[in-house]
């Protein structure tokens, strides 16, 4: 029996497949994870319950499956910014670094239901899915970083800790990007949103000409001890 199941695994057609992930894609997003059955998901897809576990062991696994594919697909773009020459132009380094957060900010836009179910919803619900979180923001701030010391190269950016800066762009980003979701009313349009982030990110708010405190300021004293690892 398990070896025949095995089998028929291997040889069921993909575009099968692709029916059922655009079904429960969508019925994740507008019911929710918890509110949605294997039941609906075959029905949507047009398909005969029997065939969901041909492709899938359970409801969770299909679910796993799509958060995976939308946190790739938002890897992918982010990666695009560190694709340049070291000898190009700096403002070819920042139109791509613009267009590349264009990008994902129509993403996410264009599947709101998803994204606040992957980044709202999601943690706790799963270990595994946790832990696939967990990985995804490391790998995104090494991407990040990586963009970061491109920029450094270039001579756009002053010396800084690259891994601290990105996951402080990360930071900055998903809360923007969180917000947005929901359709604030006090928000500019998105690509007055992704300019304003931009500078944030590469300008900060110091105004021009005036000078950095952080030349003549001393660095803070950190007074909570910091834990001994255990030996």
């Amino acid at each position: 029996m398990t070896r025949m199941s095995l089998r028929t695994k291997e040889t069921a057609p993909p575009s099968r497949r692709v029916d059922l992930v655009s079904a429960a894609r969508t019925l994740f997003a507008e019911k929710g994870y918890h509110e949605t059955t294997v039941e609906d998901i075959t029905r949507a897809a047009g398909v005969a319950k029997g065939t969901f576990y041909l492709y899938f062991d359970e409801k969770r696994q299909i679910f796993l499956a799509i958060i995976r594919d939308l946190l790739d697909v938002i890897k992918a773009i982010g990666a695009e910014i560190g694709h340049g020459s070291p000898t190009e132009h700096p403002l070819a380094f920042f139109e791509r670094a613009e267009q590349t957060a264009l990008k994902l900010l129509e993403l996410f836009l264009d599947n709101r239901p998803l994204a606040r179910l992957a980044y709202r919803e999601s943690m706790g619900m799963d270990p595994a899915l946790d832990e696939m979180i967990r990985t995804f923001y490391r790998e995104v701030a090494e991407i990040e970083a990586r963009n970061i010391r491109v920029a450094q190269q270039l001579g756009l950016l002053r010396e800084c800790s690259p891994m601290l800066t990105a996951y402080a762009h990360i930071g900055m980003i998903e809360r923007v990007v969180l917000t947005l979701l929901d359709e604030p009313p006090d928000f500019p349009p998105p690509a007055e949103v992704v300019r304003e982030v931009m500078r944030l990110a590469y300008e900060g708010l110091r105004a021009p000409g005036t000078p950095s405190p952080y030349e003549h300021l001393p660095m803070p004293t950190f007074r909570v001890q910091a834990e001994a690892e255990p030996s």
